[in-house]
Protein backbone atom coordinates (compact mmCIF):
# COMPACT_ATOMS: atom_id res chain seq x y z
CA UNK A 1 0.00 0.00 0.00
CA UNK A 2 1.93 3.00 1.06
CA UNK A 3 4.43 5.14 3.45
CA UNK A 4 2.01 5.60 5.53
CA UNK A 5 3.72 2.79 7.81
CA UNK A 6 6.01 5.15 9.22
CA UNK A 7 3.40 6.52 11.07
CA UNK A 8 1.47 4.05 12.57
CA UNK A 9 3.17 3.72 15.45
CA UNK A 10 1.44 6.73 16.46
CA UNK A 11 -1.78 5.66 15.87
CA UNK A 12 -1.33 2.86 17.75
CA UNK A 13 0.02 3.98 20.91
CA UNK A 14 -3.34 6.05 21.00
CA UNK A 15 -5.68 3.43 19.66
CA UNK A 16 -4.50 1.02 23.11
CA UNK A 17 -5.09 4.19 25.48
CA UNK A 18 -8.36 3.47 26.34
CA UNK A 19 -9.68 3.31 29.85
CA UNK A 20 -11.62 -0.03 29.14
CA UNK A 21 -11.50 -2.94 31.29
CA UNK A 22 -10.23 -6.01 29.65
CA UNK A 23 -13.19 -8.32 30.91
CA UNK A 24 -16.12 -5.98 29.56
CA UNK A 25 -14.23 -6.76 26.02
CA UNK A 26 -13.69 -10.41 26.62
CA UNK A 27 -17.71 -10.96 27.75
CA UNK A 28 -18.66 -9.34 24.63
CA UNK A 29 -16.96 -11.33 22.12
CA UNK A 30 -19.07 -14.16 21.98
CA UNK A 31 -22.29 -11.57 21.56
CA UNK A 32 -20.01 -10.21 17.98
CA UNK A 33 -18.64 -13.53 16.73
CA UNK A 34 -21.38 -14.76 14.27
CA UNK A 35 -20.31 -16.60 11.28
CA UNK A 36 -19.84 -13.93 9.42
CA UNK A 37 -16.81 -12.08 11.04
CA UNK A 38 -13.85 -13.73 13.21
CA UNK A 39 -13.15 -11.42 16.48
CA UNK A 40 -10.53 -11.47 18.90
CA UNK A 41 -10.19 -9.31 22.14
CA UNK A 42 -6.71 -8.04 23.15
CA UNK A 43 -6.56 -5.15 25.57
CA UNK A 44 -9.90 -4.37 26.03
CA UNK A 45 -10.64 -3.82 22.49
CA UNK A 46 -12.07 -5.36 19.96
CA UNK A 47 -10.79 -6.61 17.00
CA UNK A 48 -13.53 -7.92 14.38
CA UNK A 49 -12.22 -9.76 10.89
CA UNK A 50 -15.09 -9.12 8.35
CA UNK A 51 -12.59 -9.47 5.42
CA UNK A 52 -14.47 -11.06 2.33
CA UNK A 53 -17.43 -12.26 3.66
CA UNK A 54 -19.29 -11.07 0.56
CA UNK A 55 -21.17 -8.40 3.23
CA UNK A 56 -23.82 -5.91 1.12
CA UNK A 57 -24.50 -3.54 4.18
CA UNK A 58 -23.11 -2.43 7.26
CA UNK A 59 -26.29 -3.93 9.67
CA UNK A 60 -25.27 -7.23 8.77
CA UNK A 61 -22.52 -7.14 11.46
CA UNK A 62 -22.83 -7.14 14.79
CA UNK A 63 -21.15 -4.93 17.52
CA UNK A 64 -20.71 -4.54 20.94
CA UNK A 65 -22.25 -1.97 23.04
CA UNK A 66 -19.89 -0.24 25.40
CA UNK A 67 -16.65 -1.58 23.98
CA UNK A 68 -14.26 0.09 21.60
CA UNK A 69 -13.59 -1.73 18.50
CA UNK A 70 -11.74 -2.00 15.05
CA UNK A 71 -13.19 -3.03 12.05
CA UNK A 72 -11.83 -4.66 9.24
CA UNK A 73 -14.57 -4.73 5.94
CA UNK A 74 -12.02 -4.88 3.45
CA UNK A 75 -12.98 -6.56 -0.25
CA UNK A 76 -16.64 -6.97 0.64
CA UNK A 77 -19.54 -5.93 -1.69
CA UNK A 78 -20.73 -2.73 -0.30
CA UNK A 79 -21.96 -0.49 -2.82
CA UNK A 80 -23.82 2.62 -0.35
CA UNK A 81 -23.30 3.65 3.22
CA UNK A 82 -26.08 4.66 5.13
CA UNK A 83 -26.26 7.35 8.27
CA UNK A 84 -28.57 4.99 10.19
CA UNK A 85 -26.47 1.98 9.96
CA UNK A 86 -23.15 3.67 10.64
CA UNK A 87 -24.55 5.07 14.23
CA UNK A 88 -23.78 1.40 15.47
CA UNK A 89 -20.29 1.72 15.23
CA UNK A 90 -19.89 5.08 17.12
CA UNK A 91 -17.78 2.91 19.17
CA UNK A 92 -15.40 2.10 16.36
CA UNK A 93 -11.75 3.09 17.00
CA UNK A 94 -10.42 2.17 12.95
CA UNK A 95 -13.16 1.11 9.95
CA UNK A 96 -11.71 -0.39 6.97
CA UNK A 97 -14.01 0.08 3.98
CA UNK A 98 -11.67 -0.54 1.28
CA UNK A 99 -11.67 -2.47 -1.49
CA UNK A 100 -15.34 -2.49 -2.18
CA UNK A 101 -17.50 -0.92 -4.57
CA UNK A 102 -18.54 2.31 -2.65
CA UNK A 103 -19.24 5.11 -5.41
CA UNK A 104 -20.40 8.29 -3.48
CA UNK A 105 -20.04 9.35 0.42
CA UNK A 106 -23.06 11.41 1.53
CA UNK A 107 -22.55 14.55 3.64
CA UNK A 108 -22.29 13.26 7.23
CA UNK A 109 -22.12 9.52 6.78
CA UNK A 110 -19.62 9.25 9.76
CA UNK A 111 -21.39 11.99 11.84
CA UNK A 112 -22.01 9.10 14.21
CA UNK A 113 -17.94 8.00 14.78
CA UNK A 114 -16.58 10.95 17.13
CA UNK A 115 -14.08 7.87 18.49
CA UNK A 116 -12.75 6.79 15.16
CA UNK A 117 -8.52 7.27 14.75
CA UNK A 118 -8.67 5.94 11.07
CA UNK A 119 -10.50 5.51 8.23
CA UNK A 120 -9.82 3.38 5.17
CA UNK A 121 -11.91 4.10 1.99
CA UNK A 122 -9.39 3.15 -0.57
CA UNK A 123 -10.08 1.12 -3.88
CA UNK A 124 -13.58 1.87 -3.72
CA UNK A 125 -15.22 3.96 -6.69
CA UNK A 126 -15.40 7.36 -5.35
CA UNK A 127 -15.43 10.44 -7.69
CA UNK A 128 -15.44 13.49 -5.30
CA UNK A 129 -15.03 14.48 -1.98
CA UNK A 130 -18.01 16.55 -0.60
CA UNK A 131 -17.87 19.39 1.58
CA UNK A 132 -18.85 17.96 5.35
CA UNK A 133 -18.03 14.42 3.89
CA UNK A 134 -16.13 14.05 7.03
CA UNK A 135 -17.84 15.84 9.34
CA UNK A 136 -18.09 14.61 12.57
CA UNK A 137 -14.55 13.03 13.09
CA UNK A 138 -12.93 14.78 15.05
CA UNK A 139 -10.65 12.18 16.49
CA UNK A 140 -9.69 10.93 12.98
CA UNK A 141 -5.80 10.97 12.34
CA UNK A 142 -5.06 8.60 9.59
CA UNK A 143 -7.43 8.83 6.38
CA UNK A 144 -6.35 6.61 3.26
CA UNK A 145 -8.18 7.29 -0.17
CA UNK A 146 -5.76 5.99 -2.35
CA UNK A 147 -7.02 3.88 -6.16
CA UNK A 148 -10.03 5.30 -6.41
CA UNK A 149 -11.63 7.58 -9.21
CA UNK A 150 -11.68 11.12 -7.32
CA UNK A 151 -11.51 14.39 -9.37
CA UNK A 152 -12.90 16.66 -7.68
CA UNK A 153 -12.50 17.85 -3.79
CA UNK A 154 -14.59 20.35 -2.21
CA UNK A 155 -13.28 23.40 -0.85
CA UNK A 156 -14.21 22.63 2.89
CA UNK A 157 -13.75 18.83 2.54
CA UNK A 158 -11.54 18.62 5.24
CA UNK A 159 -11.91 21.53 7.47
CA UNK A 160 -13.17 19.53 10.68
CA UNK A 161 -10.58 17.36 10.42
CA UNK A 162 -8.51 19.25 13.19
CA UNK A 163 -6.71 16.20 14.39
CA UNK A 164 -5.59 14.92 10.44
CA UNK A 165 -2.21 13.89 10.29
CA UNK A 166 -1.89 11.73 7.93
CA UNK A 167 -3.74 11.97 4.16
CA UNK A 168 -3.44 9.40 1.26
CA UNK A 169 -4.73 9.99 -1.86
CA UNK A 170 -2.32 8.85 -3.97
CA UNK A 171 -3.86 7.24 -7.67
CA UNK A 172 -6.76 9.24 -8.28
CA UNK A 173 -7.54 11.81 -10.75
CA UNK A 174 -7.37 15.14 -9.01
CA UNK A 175 -6.30 18.19 -10.99
CA UNK A 176 -6.23 20.90 -8.70
CA UNK A 177 -7.05 21.02 -4.99
CA UNK A 178 -9.05 23.90 -3.67
CA UNK A 179 -7.58 27.07 -1.82
CA UNK A 180 -6.82 26.85 2.04
CA UNK A 181 -8.26 22.81 1.79
CA UNK A 182 -5.39 22.04 4.53
CA UNK A 183 -5.97 25.40 6.48
CA UNK A 184 -7.05 23.63 9.93
CA UNK A 185 -5.67 20.13 9.12
CA UNK A 186 -2.14 19.41 11.46
CA UNK A 187 -0.87 16.83 8.45
CA UNK A 188 2.40 15.32 9.08
CA UNK A 189 2.09 13.21 6.01
CA UNK A 190 0.60 13.99 2.52
CA UNK A 191 0.44 11.42 -0.80
CA UNK A 192 -0.18 13.08 -3.38
CA UNK A 193 1.09 10.52 -5.97
CA UNK A 194 0.11 9.66 -9.32
CA UNK A 195 -2.49 12.51 -9.60
CA UNK A 196 -2.97 15.49 -12.18
CA UNK A 197 -1.44 18.11 -10.35
CA UNK A 198 0.06 20.65 -12.24
CA UNK A 199 1.08 23.06 -9.74
CA UNK A 200 0.96 23.65 -5.96
CA UNK A 201 0.34 27.28 -5.32
CA UNK A 202 2.21 29.21 -2.06
CA UNK A 203 -0.45 31.28 -0.94
CA UNK A 204 -3.84 28.78 0.15
CA UNK A 205 -1.98 25.88 -0.12
CA UNK A 206 1.96 25.24 0.93
CA UNK A 207 1.86 28.01 3.20
CA UNK A 208 -0.62 25.68 5.65
CA UNK A 209 1.86 22.26 5.35
CA UNK A 210 4.46 23.80 7.12
CA UNK A 211 4.36 21.30 9.89
CA UNK A 212 4.72 18.41 7.09
CA UNK A 213 7.50 15.57 7.34
CA UNK A 214 6.60 13.88 4.12
CA UNK A 215 5.00 15.13 1.17
CA UNK A 216 5.10 12.77 -1.70
CA UNK A 217 4.43 14.55 -5.32
CA UNK A 218 5.96 12.34 -7.84
CA UNK A 219 4.11 10.83 -11.33
CA UNK A 220 1.87 14.05 -11.42
CA UNK A 221 1.68 16.47 -14.54
CA UNK A 222 4.08 18.71 -13.31
CA UNK A 223 4.07 22.32 -15.77
CA UNK A 224 7.35 24.25 -15.02
CA UNK A 225 6.87 27.66 -15.74
CA UNK A 226 6.82 30.66 -13.88
CA UNK A 227 3.62 28.96 -11.59
CA UNK A 228 5.24 26.36 -10.51
CA UNK A 229 8.34 28.53 -8.69
CA UNK A 230 7.13 28.90 -5.83
CA UNK A 231 6.91 25.36 -5.09
CA UNK A 232 10.57 24.91 -6.12
CA UNK A 233 11.42 28.01 -3.58
CA UNK A 234 9.12 26.12 -0.56
CA UNK A 235 10.65 23.06 -1.25
CA UNK A 236 14.39 24.01 -1.18
CA UNK A 237 13.53 25.16 2.10
CA UNK A 238 11.65 22.42 3.61
CA UNK A 239 14.09 19.88 2.39
CA UNK A 240 15.99 19.94 5.99
CA UNK A 241 13.65 19.21 8.08
CA UNK A 242 11.04 17.18 5.56
CA UNK A 243 11.23 13.97 3.36
CA UNK A 244 9.83 15.49 -0.16
CA UNK A 245 9.18 13.59 -3.19
CA UNK A 246 10.47 14.68 -6.56
CA UNK A 247 8.49 16.78 -8.65
CA UNK A 248 9.29 15.86 -12.33
CA UNK A 249 8.37 17.63 -15.43
CA UNK A 250 5.62 16.79 -17.77
CA UNK A 251 5.76 20.02 -19.90
CA UNK A 252 7.19 22.14 -21.53
CA UNK A 253 8.99 19.74 -24.05
CA UNK A 254 12.22 20.88 -23.62
CA UNK A 255 12.39 20.17 -19.29
CA UNK A 256 10.02 17.17 -19.77
CA UNK A 257 11.22 14.24 -17.35
CA UNK A 258 13.95 16.37 -15.77
CA UNK A 259 13.45 17.32 -11.88
CA UNK A 260 12.32 20.18 -10.88
CA UNK A 261 14.95 20.67 -7.90
CA UNK A 262 18.00 20.82 -10.49
CA UNK A 263 16.08 23.07 -12.78
CA UNK A 264 17.68 26.46 -12.47
CA UNK A 265 14.74 29.83 -11.02
CA UNK A 266 16.32 31.98 -14.15
CA UNK A 267 15.07 28.49 -16.71
CA UNK A 268 11.98 27.93 -15.54
CA UNK A 269 10.76 31.69 -15.41
CA UNK A 270 13.24 34.11 -16.87
CA UNK A 271 11.58 37.29 -15.78
CA UNK A 272 11.22 36.50 -12.02
CA UNK A 273 14.66 35.14 -11.29
CA UNK A 274 15.24 36.50 -8.22
CA UNK A 275 11.90 36.05 -6.57
CA UNK A 276 12.15 34.31 -3.19
CA UNK A 277 10.30 33.78 -0.29
CA UNK A 278 9.86 33.97 3.82
CA UNK A 279 11.56 30.51 4.76
CA UNK A 280 7.96 28.47 6.00
CA UNK A 281 9.59 27.10 8.97
CA UNK A 282 10.18 30.56 10.75
CA UNK A 283 6.60 31.14 10.74
CA UNK A 284 5.47 28.20 12.54
CA UNK A 285 4.33 28.74 16.52
CA UNK A 286 6.19 24.99 16.98
CA UNK A 287 10.07 23.56 15.78
CA UNK A 288 8.77 20.13 13.42
CA UNK A 289 11.49 17.63 14.23
CA UNK A 290 11.07 15.12 11.07
CA UNK A 291 10.17 11.33 12.45
CA UNK A 292 13.08 8.93 12.50
CA UNK A 293 11.75 6.63 9.61
CA UNK A 294 11.27 9.67 7.66
CA UNK A 295 14.30 10.73 8.28
CA UNK A 296 16.11 7.37 7.15
CA UNK A 297 14.41 7.33 3.61
CA UNK A 298 17.43 7.23 1.38
CA UNK A 299 18.43 10.18 -1.32
CA UNK A 300 18.20 10.12 -4.64
CA UNK A 301 21.67 9.10 -5.81
CA UNK A 302 22.91 11.25 -8.67
CA UNK A 303 24.56 9.42 -11.22
CA UNK A 304 28.36 10.56 -12.05
CA UNK A 305 28.33 10.12 -15.66
CA UNK A 306 25.53 10.04 -17.52
CA UNK A 307 24.64 6.84 -19.32
CA UNK A 308 21.41 6.14 -21.99
CA UNK A 309 19.57 4.45 -18.40
CA UNK A 310 20.86 7.16 -15.95
CA UNK A 311 21.02 10.83 -18.00
CA UNK A 312 19.40 13.58 -15.99
CA UNK A 313 15.68 13.25 -15.25
CA UNK A 314 16.03 9.51 -16.14
CA UNK A 315 14.11 7.77 -13.15
CA UNK A 316 16.77 5.25 -13.11
CA UNK A 317 19.12 4.66 -10.02
CA UNK A 318 22.93 4.06 -8.78
CA UNK A 319 22.85 0.05 -9.15
CA UNK A 320 20.85 -0.55 -11.62
CA UNK A 321 20.48 -0.38 -15.54
CA UNK A 322 16.94 1.14 -16.96
CA UNK A 323 14.92 0.39 -19.80
CA UNK A 324 11.52 1.89 -20.56
CA UNK A 325 9.87 -0.71 -22.80
CA UNK A 326 6.83 0.29 -25.49
CA UNK A 327 4.70 -2.84 -24.52
CA UNK A 328 6.06 -3.85 -21.01
CA UNK A 329 7.02 -0.32 -19.44
CA UNK A 330 9.54 0.65 -16.86
CA UNK A 331 12.18 -1.95 -16.10
CA UNK A 332 15.02 -2.18 -13.49
CA UNK A 333 17.55 -4.56 -13.46
CA UNK A 334 20.01 -4.26 -10.53
CA UNK A 335 21.37 -8.03 -10.05
CA UNK A 336 24.75 -8.82 -8.46
CA UNK A 337 25.48 -5.27 -7.61
CA UNK A 338 26.33 -6.80 -3.96
CA UNK A 339 22.94 -4.43 -2.52
CA UNK A 340 22.74 -5.48 0.94
CA UNK A 341 19.25 -4.33 1.60
CA UNK A 342 16.31 -3.16 -0.78
CA UNK A 343 16.40 0.46 0.38
CA UNK A 344 20.18 0.58 -0.91
CA UNK A 345 18.78 1.41 -4.62
CA UNK A 346 17.23 4.48 -3.02
CA UNK A 347 14.22 6.36 -3.62
CA UNK A 348 12.23 5.74 -7.18
CA UNK A 349 10.75 8.71 -9.21
CA UNK A 350 9.20 6.57 -10.73
CA UNK A 351 7.34 2.55 -9.73
CA UNK A 352 8.93 0.22 -11.91
CA UNK A 353 7.11 -2.74 -13.85
CA UNK A 354 9.50 -4.95 -13.19
CA UNK A 355 12.73 -5.20 -10.92
CA UNK A 356 15.20 -7.88 -10.91
CA UNK A 357 17.76 -7.75 -8.25
CA UNK A 358 18.53 -11.79 -7.98
CA UNK A 359 22.31 -12.23 -7.30
CA UNK A 360 23.00 -9.59 -4.35
CA UNK A 361 23.22 -10.11 -0.58
CA UNK A 362 19.81 -9.07 0.89
CA UNK A 363 19.38 -10.66 4.25
CA UNK A 364 16.52 -9.15 5.49
CA UNK A 365 12.63 -7.58 3.54
CA UNK A 366 11.13 -5.16 5.53
CA UNK A 367 7.84 -3.70 5.85
CA UNK A 368 8.44 -0.62 4.28
CA UNK A 369 10.96 -1.59 1.49
CA UNK A 370 7.95 -1.91 -1.39
CA UNK A 371 5.49 0.77 -0.16
CA UNK A 372 6.56 3.04 -3.39
CA UNK A 373 6.25 0.12 -5.93
CA UNK A 374 2.49 0.14 -5.97
CA UNK A 375 2.86 -0.49 -10.25
CA UNK A 376 5.40 -3.56 -9.72
CA UNK A 377 4.08 -6.52 -12.02
CA UNK A 378 6.99 -8.80 -11.49
CA UNK A 379 9.60 -8.73 -8.43
CA UNK A 380 12.35 -11.36 -8.53
CA UNK A 381 14.58 -11.65 -5.28
CA UNK A 382 16.19 -15.56 -6.33
CA UNK A 383 19.67 -15.89 -4.67
CA UNK A 384 20.18 -13.51 -2.07
CA UNK A 385 20.14 -14.59 1.60
CA UNK A 386 16.81 -13.96 2.62
CA UNK A 387 15.85 -15.48 5.87
CA UNK A 388 13.71 -12.58 7.63
CA UNK A 389 10.51 -10.96 5.96
CA UNK A 390 8.76 -8.70 7.68
CA UNK A 391 4.26 -9.24 8.15
CA UNK A 392 2.74 -7.59 5.32
CA UNK A 393 6.03 -6.71 3.57
CA UNK A 394 4.08 -7.06 0.12
CA UNK A 395 1.04 -5.19 0.93
CA UNK A 396 1.21 -2.90 -1.00
CA UNK A 397 2.03 -4.45 -4.65
CA UNK A 398 -1.18 -5.21 -5.17
CA UNK A 399 -0.48 -4.94 -8.51
CA UNK A 400 2.18 -8.41 -8.43
CA UNK A 401 1.85 -11.01 -10.71
CA UNK A 402 4.91 -12.90 -10.57
CA UNK A 403 7.19 -13.44 -7.19
CA UNK A 404 10.31 -14.87 -7.41
CA UNK A 405 12.30 -15.73 -3.52
CA UNK A 406 13.74 -19.21 -4.90
CA UNK A 407 17.52 -19.75 -3.62
CA UNK A 408 16.93 -17.72 -0.50
CA UNK A 409 17.50 -19.31 2.97
CA UNK A 410 13.38 -19.04 4.05
CA UNK A 411 12.59 -21.42 6.54
CA UNK A 412 8.55 -20.85 7.35
CA UNK A 413 5.99 -19.45 5.32
CA UNK A 414 3.18 -17.38 7.53
CA UNK A 415 -0.25 -16.26 7.03
CA UNK A 416 0.86 -12.74 7.11
CA UNK A 417 3.50 -13.14 4.34
CA UNK A 418 1.44 -12.49 1.43
CA UNK A 419 -1.32 -10.25 2.36
CA UNK A 420 -1.97 -7.59 -0.20
CA UNK A 421 -0.86 -9.70 -3.29
CA UNK A 422 -4.58 -9.86 -5.15
CA UNK A 423 -3.28 -10.23 -8.44
CA UNK A 424 -0.31 -12.81 -8.15
CA UNK A 425 -0.32 -15.41 -10.44
CA UNK A 426 2.80 -17.00 -10.26
CA UNK A 427 5.00 -17.80 -6.75
CA UNK A 428 8.63 -19.33 -7.09
CA UNK A 429 9.90 -20.36 -3.51
CA UNK A 430 12.24 -23.44 -4.77
CA UNK A 431 15.35 -24.26 -3.23
CA UNK A 432 15.18 -22.52 0.53
CA UNK A 433 15.21 -24.45 3.30
CA UNK A 434 11.32 -24.08 4.31
CA UNK A 435 10.43 -26.74 7.33
CA UNK A 436 6.79 -25.25 7.93
CA UNK A 437 3.98 -23.68 6.37
CA UNK A 438 1.88 -22.02 8.44
CA UNK A 439 -2.49 -22.52 8.12
CA UNK A 440 -4.04 -19.60 6.01
CA UNK A 441 -0.29 -18.89 4.02
CA UNK A 442 -1.84 -19.17 0.81
CA UNK A 443 -5.36 -17.51 1.64
CA UNK A 444 -4.82 -13.79 0.73
CA UNK A 445 -3.50 -15.22 -3.25
CA UNK A 446 -7.53 -15.92 -4.95
CA UNK A 447 -5.68 -15.63 -8.63
CA UNK A 448 -2.31 -18.19 -7.76
CA UNK A 449 -1.80 -20.49 -10.24
CA UNK A 450 1.85 -21.91 -9.71
CA UNK A 451 3.45 -22.35 -6.85
CA UNK A 452 6.54 -23.75 -6.70
CA UNK A 453 7.52 -25.60 -3.54
CA UNK A 454 10.08 -27.90 -4.83
CA UNK A 455 13.61 -28.94 -2.91
CA UNK A 456 12.70 -27.74 0.53
CA UNK A 457 12.36 -29.52 3.61
CA UNK A 458 8.54 -29.95 4.17
CA UNK A 459 7.40 -33.05 6.06
CA UNK A 460 3.80 -32.06 5.68
CA UNK A 461 1.21 -29.20 4.94
CA UNK A 462 -1.25 -28.06 6.76
CA UNK A 463 -5.32 -28.71 6.28
CA UNK A 464 -7.04 -26.66 4.12
CA UNK A 465 -3.57 -24.51 2.94
CA UNK A 466 -5.30 -24.65 -0.76
CA UNK A 467 -8.65 -23.66 -0.08
CA UNK A 468 -9.77 -21.08 -2.47
CA UNK A 469 -6.77 -20.82 -3.92
CA UNK A 470 -7.09 -21.83 -8.05
CA UNK A 471 -3.60 -23.53 -8.74
CA UNK A 472 -2.96 -24.93 -11.80
CA UNK A 473 0.52 -26.19 -11.17
CA UNK A 474 2.30 -27.05 -7.86
CA UNK A 475 5.77 -28.70 -7.35
CA UNK A 476 6.64 -30.63 -4.12
CA UNK A 477 9.69 -32.42 -5.30
CA UNK A 478 12.67 -33.25 -3.52
CA UNK A 479 11.08 -32.57 -0.03
CA UNK A 480 10.66 -34.79 2.71
CA UNK A 481 7.01 -35.95 2.24
CA UNK A 482 6.01 -39.73 3.63
CA UNK A 483 2.44 -38.71 3.16
CA UNK A 484 0.24 -36.36 2.13
CA UNK A 485 -3.14 -35.84 3.25
CA UNK A 486 -6.09 -35.81 0.17
CA UNK A 487 -8.87 -34.71 2.39
CA UNK A 488 -8.78 -30.60 2.82
CA UNK A 489 -5.21 -30.85 1.07
CA UNK A 490 -5.28 -32.29 -2.28
CA UNK A 491 -8.63 -32.73 -2.64
CA UNK A 492 -9.07 -28.59 -2.59
CA UNK A 493 -6.87 -28.20 -6.28
CA UNK A 494 -10.20 -28.24 -8.32
CA UNK A 495 -8.05 -26.62 -11.10
CA UNK A 496 -5.36 -28.69 -11.11
CA UNK A 497 -3.12 -29.37 -14.09
CA UNK A 498 -0.03 -30.33 -13.19
CA UNK A 499 1.64 -31.76 -9.93
CA UNK A 500 5.25 -32.75 -9.03
CA UNK A 501 5.87 -35.38 -6.35
CA UNK A 502 8.47 -36.94 -7.09
CA UNK A 503 12.11 -37.50 -5.01
CA UNK A 504 10.07 -37.78 -1.66
CA UNK A 505 10.56 -40.14 1.03
CA UNK A 506 7.20 -41.65 0.28
CA UNK A 507 6.53 -44.60 2.92
CA UNK A 508 4.02 -46.81 1.05
CA UNK A 509 1.63 -47.65 4.00
CA UNK A 510 -1.91 -47.60 4.75
CA UNK A 511 -1.30 -44.05 4.86
CA UNK A 512 -0.76 -43.34 1.36
CA UNK A 513 -3.28 -45.67 0.07
CA UNK A 514 -5.95 -42.72 0.33
CA UNK A 515 -2.75 -40.49 -2.40
CA UNK A 516 -3.18 -43.69 -4.66
CA UNK A 517 -6.57 -43.21 -5.04
CA UNK A 518 -6.29 -39.71 -5.76
CA UNK A 519 -3.57 -40.33 -8.08
CA UNK A 520 -5.56 -42.64 -10.26
CA UNK A 521 -8.32 -40.00 -10.41
CA UNK A 522 -6.04 -37.43 -11.93
CA UNK A 523 -5.56 -37.41 -16.09
CA UNK A 524 -2.60 -39.47 -16.90
CA UNK A 525 -0.63 -36.60 -17.73
CA UNK A 526 -1.48 -34.64 -14.39
CA UNK A 527 1.34 -36.14 -12.29
CA UNK A 528 4.79 -35.59 -13.60
CA UNK A 529 7.03 -38.28 -13.06
CA UNK A 530 6.99 -41.47 -11.08
CA UNK A 531 6.54 -41.66 -7.06
CA UNK A 532 8.53 -44.30 -5.59
CA UNK A 533 8.09 -45.85 -2.57
CA UNK A 534 11.16 -45.44 0.42
CA UNK A 535 9.66 -47.97 2.95
CA UNK A 536 8.85 -50.51 3.89
CA UNK A 537 11.75 -52.06 2.85
CA UNK A 538 9.67 -54.70 1.09
CA UNK A 539 8.47 -52.29 -1.57
CA UNK A 540 11.45 -49.75 -1.66
CA UNK A 541 11.85 -48.35 -5.58
CA UNK A 542 8.43 -49.66 -6.22
CA UNK A 543 6.31 -47.24 -8.06
CA UNK A 544 2.83 -46.44 -5.84
CA UNK A 545 0.90 -46.69 -8.70
CA UNK A 546 2.30 -50.06 -9.88
CA UNK A 547 1.35 -51.58 -6.43
CA UNK A 548 -2.04 -52.95 -5.51
CA UNK A 549 -3.97 -51.96 -3.03
CA UNK A 550 -3.76 -55.19 -0.75
CA UNK A 551 0.06 -54.92 -1.09
CA UNK A 552 -0.06 -51.25 0.47
CA UNK A 553 -2.08 -51.76 3.12
CA UNK A 554 -2.33 -55.68 4.32
CA UNK A 555 -5.81 -56.66 5.96
CA UNK A 556 -7.31 -53.95 4.14
CA UNK A 557 -10.46 -56.00 3.98
CA UNK A 558 -12.97 -56.73 0.92
CA UNK A 559 -11.81 -54.51 -2.23
CA UNK A 560 -13.81 -53.62 -5.34
CA UNK A 561 -10.77 -52.79 -7.80
CA UNK A 562 -10.98 -50.49 -10.78
CA UNK A 563 -10.68 -51.28 -14.16
CA UNK A 564 -7.09 -49.93 -13.53
CA UNK A 565 -6.35 -52.05 -10.72
CA UNK A 566 -7.43 -55.09 -13.03
CA UNK A 567 -5.60 -54.07 -15.84
CA UNK A 568 -2.14 -53.75 -13.59
CA UNK A 569 -3.25 -57.50 -11.90
CA UNK A 570 -2.98 -58.91 -15.49
CA UNK A 571 0.81 -56.72 -15.96
CA UNK A 572 1.95 -56.47 -12.50
CA UNK A 573 5.21 -53.97 -12.18
CA UNK A 574 5.91 -55.15 -8.33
Amino acid sequence: MLPCIIFIGLFLTAALSQDIIPSQASSSISESCDSLCSCEGKDGILHLNCEQRNITKISQIKVPSGVPFHLNLYKNDLVELRAEEMEGLKNALSLHIGGNSIQELEPGVFSSLGSLKKLHINSNFLVNLKEDTFQGLVNLEFLQADTNFIRVIEPGAFNKLIRLKVLILNDNVIEFLPNNIFRFVPLTHLDLRGNKLQTLPYVGFLEHIGRIMELLLEDNKWVCDCDILHLKIWMENMRSQSAIGDVVCSTPNHLKGTILAKVKKDVLCPSHADINLEEPSKSLDMVVTPSSKASQIPKMIDAKEPTPSNLPGSPCVEHCSCHNHPVAGFLMHCQDRGIQKVSDIGILQQSPAKLVMTGNMIQKLLKSDFVTYDSLELLNLANNRIDYIDNETFLSLSSLKKLYLNGNRIEKLFSTMFVGLHNLEYLYLEYNLIKEIAPGTFNPLPNLKLLSLNNNLLSSLPAQIFRNVPLTKLNLRKNLLMHLPVSNVLDQLDSLEQIYLEDNPWDCSCDLLSLKQWVEKLRKDTVVGSIYCHSPKKVMQAELRSLRHEVLCPGLGTYYPSPGDEERDRHPGA
